[in-house]
């Protein structure tokens, strides 16, 4: 069984010709890995932010900060460094 998609089509579509280099970068150690995957995050983040906070998550956090840490916070676990896994 395999996981869910975490990307939309399109970002799959951006990402995909990124795999090539990622699995070489993977080959060379974890220092290297970091340095692309933050390089990948930052590209990856310009093209699709993530979205602003809504109402609700306002309301649930207790503030705008909080609620935008929080929001934030999940789309880099589900984006972070696992973006070819």
């Amino acid at each position: 069984m395999t996981r869910p998609p975490w990307t939309i089509p399109d970002q799959k579509e951006w990402l995909e010709p990124r795999k090539a280099a990622f699995i070489e970068v993977k080959q060379k150690g974890n220092a290297t890995l970091k340095e692309y995957n933050l390089a990948i995050f930052k590209e990856f983040h310009t093209k699709w932010p993530v979205p602003a906070v809504t109402e609700s998550e306002t309301a649930a956090a207790g503030s705008v900060e909080a609620s935008t840490k929080v929001k934030h916070d999940k789309y880099d676990q589900v984006c972070g460094c696992e973006f070819f896994y």
